[in-house]
């Protein structure tokens, strides 16, 4: 099983020897979800300060700190994320003035003390009962509770995007189709009331009549699974199916073949994260190809790079799945997307309390 290159866009996932098939652990979290796991713990229900900033050199800021015995906490929120901070009482100035009267640091001597790059000027503090609740929220909101993978089958001797799309599903193989169970349930879309993905639930069967979903850890997965999408006798190029799977960031590519796959025949934009899957012994073999710009992410693949069909395998190729395509995110294509959506939450809080 191999790749050949040709797209310089991608390149191999590096596999580790001494990397394991595990089950999930806590890197299937996401950020926000710490952060929010975060301030639950340390900050909400308790005594601390929120400030906020509509305008800064850091942009529109959300900034929570407490004391905690002698340790003061701070989350930052900012266009970039968020930023858990803690530092000793002790090493934050506080002026003798401050000290006879029990005042505390000033804004600016704290904010420093966590990191100088913050613009404590700028922060406002903000007393309002119900903000808590909105920082939450806000969080809340950021949370990524659905996923759509794209999977493409290549038979015997196929090798090229335009192969995988023109397969049809009574012609695949009997071991694609244990893969699809492995990966999910095939559900009837008529009437479909979950995470839809897209896809056609009316019941005009515009994107077929099935497909294969799962219910995983908390978070809905639909797989756009290009035999199960219309077939167009007319249409070469498949542009219904592409249509899916050319916008899904994760392509799971079953292999059939000992042919190496081209991956210059994947011109797909969208496209960050292809996992080529093959049949070996009682399991399959994994190779991931990565476009460039997209961060190094956890779990590991083991070298050899084969998983089996139990529970725990199946846990570990999700896993892979869910957290490459959070790791894309942070890529050139998508991180400012994401930083223009944190700032407009941010303003909408900031210019709330700040009137």
């Amino acid at each position: 099983m191999s790749v050949i290159g040709g797209n310089a866009d991608f390149r191999p996932l590096q596999t580790n020897p001494s990397a394991k098939i595990t089950g999930v652990h806590e890197s299937l979290l996401q950020e926000c979800e710490k952060d929010i796991i975060w301030y639950r713990e340390n900050f909400f229900g308790k005594p601390h300060d929120n400030y906020l900033a509509l305008e800064s050199s850091k942009g529109p800021l959300a900034i929570s700190v407490i004391l905690d015995n002698d340790i003061y906490k701070a989350l930052i929120r900012s266009i970039d994320g968020a930023e858990r901070l803690t530092v000793d009482k002790h090493a934050v100035h506080v002026s003798a003035f401050r000290k006879l009267f029990k005042l505390g640091p000033k804004v600016e001597n704290l904010m420093n003390a966590f990191s100088s790059g913050i613009p404590a000027r700028s922060l406002t503090l903000v007393k309002a009962p119900g903000l808590a609740n909105e920082l939450l929220a806000m969080e809340e909101r950021q949370v990524i509770r659905s996923y759509k993978f794209g999977v493409g089958y290549c038979m015997a001797g196929q090798t090229m995007e335009s192969d995988m799309l023109g397969n049809r599903h009574d012609s695949a193989s009997p071991a694609f189709k244990s893969f699809l169970q492995f990966l999910g349930e095939t559900i009837e879309l008529r009437g479909w009331k979950g995470y839809r993905a897209g896809l056609d639930v009316s019941g005009t069967n515009q994107t077929g009549t099935h497909s294969v979903y799962t219910k995983w850890q908390g978070y809905e997965i639909m797989f756009h699974v290009s035999t199960l999408l219309p077939y167009n006798e007319k249409d070469k190029q498949q542009l219904e199916r592409k249509r899916h799977l050319g916008n899904d960031i994760v392509v799971i590519i079953f292999q059939d073949t000992d042919e190496p796959f081209q991956l210059s025949t994947i011109t797909s934009h969208q496209n960050h994260i292809l996992a080529f899957v093959k049949p070996e012994g009682d399991g399959y073999k994994f190779v991931c190809a990565v476009k460039q710009g997209v961060p190094i992410f956890i779990p590991e693949i083991p070298d050899p790079p084969i998983f089996g069909k139990d529970a725990v395998s199946r846990d570990f190729f999700l896993h892979v799945l869910v957290n490459g395509e959070r790791a894309s995110y942070k890529s050139p294509s998508f991180a400012p997307k994401i930083s223009r959506t944190r700032s407009v939450l941010l303003c909408d809080l900031a210019s709330k309390h700040l009137k």
